[in-house]
């Protein structure tokens, strides 16, 4: 059976009690599994939030479980067993400091926690703002990491000139595409560092730095595209590969 991330906590309950007859030796536990799995595929956060909304639709724990053909006491299991999943997001560990000079080669390289975009044209902030998404996206649907925008693809340094005006449109067009990410994240776990480049002035190379998530279930954006790291690159899922890749996410969660 698919679990449907969007499902609420009740939809979840319907579509499964269907399939897995409620109370039976067999299938009982089988319907409480499914239901962990859904809690797992949309996170911490959001599973708690669904439990107590359930509890106010229905008036009462008892009315709830009653609906959803639950006793409360494993209700309350559930509720625990929502409760002790990690926390959507890994805490972000403390910035590294990194020297960058123009021209010159930087002393680490693209892999699946490092990204590295050479900002062309003149327009800074459409550029990153047309692809950041993306990158948010791969790194949190994987192990995290940063993007680093003003370094090229064989890992020199071409920054970004920047004046304080464009710093500021910058971090206003990344916001846009973060608080737009579904499920939602707190946007303040993205972090946003202009690195100064030491011999050029108003001269940047920008760290965009990605928590991982510990959801079972993927991030997407508005029009329900999303992106995962594979061998150090950004890649598309949708489609099969897509359901595929969450029922793996799912089988290595349990």
């Amino acid at each position: 059976m698919i679990i449907d991330r969007n499902w609420t906590l009740q939809e979840a309950f319907e579509h499964i009690n269907q399939a897995y007859r409620p109370g039976g030796q067999l299938s009982g536990p089988q319907r409480n599994r499914l239901v962990e799995t859904w809690g797992q595929l949309v996170g911490k956060s959001r599973a708690t939030k669904e439990v107590d909304k359930l509890l106010e639709m229905h008036g009462s724990m008892n009315k709830a479980c009653k609906f959803v053909q639950m006793s409360p006491s494993t209700m309350k299991s559930l509720r625990s067993f929502f409760e002790s999943l990690p926390d959507d997001l890994e805490r972000l560990s403390p910035l590294e400091k990194y020297e960058f000079i123009e021209g010159q080669k930087v002393s680490f390289e693209e892999d699946l926690c490092h990204e590295f975009k050479e900002v062309k044209g003149n327009n800074p902030t459409k550029s990153i703002q047309n692809l950041v998404d993306e990158y948010v996206l791969a790194f949190l649907n994987s192990s995290g990491g940063s993007i680093f925008w003003g370094i090229t693809d064989q890992a020199i340094v071409k920054s970004i000139n920047l004046n304080t005006e464009q710093k500021d449109d910058i971090r206003k067009s990344i916001n846009s595409k973060i608080i737009a990410i579904e499920p939602a994240i707190d946007p303040t776990q993205i972090e946003l560092v202009f690195h100064h480049v030491k011999n050029k002035d108003s001269c940047y190379v920008l760290e965009v730095k990605v928590p991982q998530s510990n959801s079972v279930g993927l991030y997407f954006n508005t029009s329900g595209n999303t992106w995962v790291r594979i061998n150090g690159c950004k890649q598309k899922l949708q489609g099969v590969a897509l359901q595929e890749y969450i029922l793996k996410r799912v089988q290595v969660g349990n």
